[in-house]
């Protein structure tokens, strides 16, 4: 009976690894394992694994989780910092640019006043030149028509240069939406000017902007720079028969704004 069931044993094992060897191998196991489980036999201890070995595996490999744990912990302690900052650095960025762009645009306006400065002063000197025309000796001895000729083809040399830097720097301006404020006749706001003079006058309403010193500039649609006028004020003691007419300046003294005052 014993050897009979010893033969029943071997021929289930010779079937079952007919049946084993006919089947693929299962995927994801390296070629050389499998090949050496089909070498070695199956009742080999070699390579065995008992409960100790296998529970001292298991607490090394838990030690080196909880390590590796505490790694990562300290390690997003420390970028945590950085990383509540990361959206001020783009707001700091964003006003670094802002206050850049003001700066590049102030050396732009200023570039400008000077230009326009420089065009003014070259027509006034050919307006000049137009008028002066010495006699008589003078006018033999210092060779007027030559000195005056070159005279006024310097000055219509640099009329014309400041005329077209003013020109392309008027581009740049508007390329990067700078805007001229209109003042000159206009009612005085204090949102967009600054009155730095005042001219008694009935010529115009009072409060009238009467001359622009300083030129004012609009950026992105706010205020980038005030305008300096010159604003009107009604003359002083006004002519018999008009009383209601000063009862209307009187009215409009109360709704002056206050840098008008």
């Amino acid at each position: 009976m014993r050897r009979d069931r010893k033969q029943i044993l071997l021929s289930f094992e010779a079937w079952l690894d007919r049946v084993l060897a006919e089947e693929e191998p299962p995927e994801g196991l390296p070629s050389e394992i499998l090949a050496r489980l089909s070498t070695e036999s199956p009742h080999s201890t070699e390579g065995s694994c008992d409960l100790y070995s296998m529970w001292s595996q298991m607490t090394a490999l838990v030690q080196e989780v909880k390590l590796q744990g505490r790694s990562f912990k300290q390690l997003s302690d420390a970028v945590a910092p950085v990383a509540d900052l990361a959206p001020r650095l783009v707001e700091m960025e964003r006003e670094a640019q802002t206050k850049a762009r003001r700066e590049v645009l102030e050396m732009f306006l200023d570039l400008r006043d000077r230009m326009v400065r420089g065009l003014e002063t070259a027509r006034k000197s050919l307006v000049r030149l137009e008028g002066l025309s010495p006699r008589g000796w003078r006018r033999k001895m210092l060779d007027w028509e030559s000195l005056r000729e070159t005279a006024r083809e310097t000055a219509v040399a640099l009329e014309k240069g400041y005329a077209l830097s003013l020109d392309r720097l008027d581009e740049v301006l508007h390329q990067l939406e700078v805007t001229e404020i209109p003042c000159q006749g206009r009612p005085f706001d204090p949102r967009y000017m600054q009155a730095v003079d005042l001219e008694e006058t009935n010529q115009v309403p009072e409060g009238t902007v009467v001359e622009v010193y300083r030129v004012g500039y609009e950026w992105k649609g706010q205020t980038f720079r005030l305008a300096q006028v010159k604003v009107s004020r009604s003359a002083a003691g006004p002519a018999a028969g008009e009383q209601e007419s000063g009862n209307a300046s009187r009215e409009h003294d109360a709704r002056r704004p206050a840098r008008l005052m």
